[in-house]
């Protein structure tokens, strides 16, 4: 007898009583019937807990809503996800929940369906849909970029194609990429989508799922120009430890799955994660394929490369 697979949501909150209330709802909204909900607080010192605490009292038992001890931890991000995964009990697939964004009804559906039709249960899974930028007051900003498919490992270095909040993924993503070693402290959707890509496959879905609110000081960079994004690479990126860390990433996910990388994921790595040198910084300044997505970016990384600075 076919049985609906199941599917955990896996939402991290942190004093996000402004918001919990509209995300909540939008997730026992879904029309995908097998849902449960596994909430972490982070130590909210708003009523982010009371609010949660109410929806569980009054939700329906087909939608099940779990909230987790927290210890008196606060974990941060990507910890408090990865700690969710850690304790919520199997299921089939999994999707990572922001408190501050709004799911459209059919998000599980289409994830479930996809993964369904075109996934492969025996390697990590990972699907990601479009969504849409909106301000905290309601503007809308844009559409999330267009993303190549197939996704490949040069894709998923210092780019990131798909935000947590519209990433399904299945059990054994899960055991393999998070279970059995430790993502340490690389964002949760960079680690998924890297691994994927390396080892399993990933489905990317053109349907926008989700409204992604960006809130009014985090506007400015990523929903400007061009050249103003360009701007804001150079500045941040230059005069931050942003990329740096990035490569210190790559590093540990190349030493994490040493074992498992194939020849050629092994020399890609190893160009954008070994010392510099003056051959290296030739070779990855004109490396043949595109590094990220937006011109701006793309330009900015490839100065990075040229000064030396990755």
């Amino acid at each position: 007898m076919h049985t609906t697979p199941s599917v955990h949501i896996l939402l991290a909150a942190y004093n996000g009583s402004k918001y919990i209330r509209e995300q909540l709802d939008s997730l026992l909204a879904q029309t995908y019937p097998n849902i449960s909900i596994y909430i972490r607080d982070d130590g909210s010192t708003d009523n982010t807990v009371s609010i949660i605490q109410d929806y569980i009292a009054c939700n329906p038992s087909s939608k099940k809503i779990v909230l987790l001890e927290n210890g008196g931890v606060n974990l941060g991000c990507p910890a408090s996800f990865y700690q969710i995964l850690k304790e919520c009990p199997p299921a089939d697939y999994y999707a990572f929940c922001d408190q501050d964004d709004i799911w459209y009804p059919d998000k599980i559906k289409w994830a479930v369906q996809t993964l369904e039709s075109q996934g492969q249960p025996d390697k990590p899974c990972v699907y990601f849909s479009g969504y849409e930028y909106y301000t905290d007051n309601g503007e809308f900003l844009r559409h999330s970029p267009a993303q190549k498919a197939p996704v490949t490992l040069t894709d998923v270095l210092y780019y990131t194609p798909a935000s947590g909040f519209v990433i399904v993924f299945n059990e054994t993503a899960r055991q393999e990429l998070i279970l059995k070693v430790n993502p340490g402290k690389e964002l949760h959707d960079r680690w998924l989508l890297r691994g994927a890509a390396c080892f399993g496959l990933i489905l990317s879905d053109p349907r926008r799922s989700a409204t992604h609110i960006r809130h009014f000081d985090a506007v400015t960079a990523e929903d400007s120009s061009d050249s103003n994004l360009l701007r804001s690479f150079l500045k941040n990126e230059i005069g931050g430890t942003a990329m740096t860390d990035s490569k210190k990433y790559l590093s540990y996910f190349q030493q994490v799955f040493k074992n498992k990388l194939s020849p050629s994921q092994q020399k890609t790595l190893s160009l954008f994660t070994a010392p510099n040198s003056l051959i290296r910084q030739f070779r990855k300044l004109f490396y043949p394929r595109r590094l990220r997505a937006r011109l701006a970016g793309e330009i900015a990384i490839r100065f990075l490369f040229l000064i030396g600075k990755i």
